[in-house]
């Protein structure tokens, strides 16, 4: 008689639906021998608003962003003394904004000078993470998308004791902020993680973590120019609880960026989706 199917699916069935009895704890991401992490971002705004008052006559239009990113970080072995290495390649960094007012409308389309570069990182033991850049794109250039970098190597979201379902903590959402607005590097901002749910599997576990951002804050300018901006996002993190990689994080909310110099003002107001994406792949451009 050939035996029924029906326990092994009930077994496979009672592994997703039974809650955790015990909490979990967070740790590094461990993948296999010559494996690197490709980490896609794409964020986008569709109805965005823009409203600028210049001497007293007001104008008003649309704006629409779309910045694209892919990553590849490949960690080499510790050198002897304790110092971190590895290597990151740019296959693709952009940002396309379309801006229309008045009836006018204007395209930009930026390729960042990073796009199709790879180059080394370091870290000693008791310093920060550096980047060897081949002298063949200007630094000033770059700035931005390099402290971006050193702020994704230094994020520290989970806590290192044991979770259980429903605890919330705190974390720095920086990398958010840099990677959605520039304006937003000196805005307050609160960021909370809260684990949700324990998915299992007959091969793996993950844990799904609802995220919530405020942020709010301006900056004054040398000619005189006050900048206020206010991030309201909230959406999901799924961390694969065998390898520690946070294999996807979606977001949705609003950004709202309000320009004021003397007689001049402008209000943007984005409704904004970022999804983040890693994998483990087999970097065959690496040396």
């Amino acid at each position: 008689m050939t035996p029924s199917p029906l326990p092994a699916f009930a077994l496979s069935l009672a592994a997703l639906l039974i809650p955790a009895s015990a909490g979990i704890t967070f740790g590094p991401v461990h993948g296999k021998p010559g494996e690197s992490v490709r980490l896609i971002t794409h964020s986008e705004t569709h109805g965005g608003t823009i409203e600028k008052t210049l001497d007293g006559k007001t104008s008003r239009g649309s704006i629409e962003i779309i910045r694209d990113r892919e990553l590849i970080w490949t960690f080499r072995q510790p050198a002897e003394d304790g110092t971190l290495r590895g290597m990151v390649r740019v296959p693709k960094t952009t940002a396309a904004t379309k801006t229309t007012i008045d009836r006018k409308t204007e395209n930009l389309n930026d390729v960042s000078p990073l796009t199709g570069k790879m180059f080394a990182m370091t870290k000693p033991p008791k310093g920060e993470w550096s980047f060897q850049l081949d002298g063949s794109v200007p630094l000033s250039e770059t700035r931005a998308e390099i402290d971006s970098m050193k702020v994704y190597l230094k994020r520290d979201w989970y806590p290192t004791h044991e979770v259980q379902l429903g605890d919330s903590w705190e974390f720095d959402p920086i990398w958010i902020k840099m990677i959605i607005e520039r304006d937003l590097d000196k805005a307050q901002t609160i960021g909370t993680m809260s684990l949700r749910q324990i998915r299992r599997s007959t091969s793996t576990q993950t844990a799904v973590i609802d995220i919530a951002i405020h942020s709010s804050g301006g900056d004054f300018h040398r000619d005189g120019t006050e900048v206020n901006a206010t991030v309201e996002l909230s959406g999901q993190v799924i961390v694969n609880l065998g390898t520690m990689l946070d294999e996807s994080l979606t977001l949705k909310g609003t950004v709202t960026t309000t320009t004021d110099r003397v007689s001049e003002s402008s209000k943007i107001k984005l409704p904004i989706s970022l999804v983040a994406t890693k994998s483990f792949i087999k970097d065959t451009a690496l040396p």
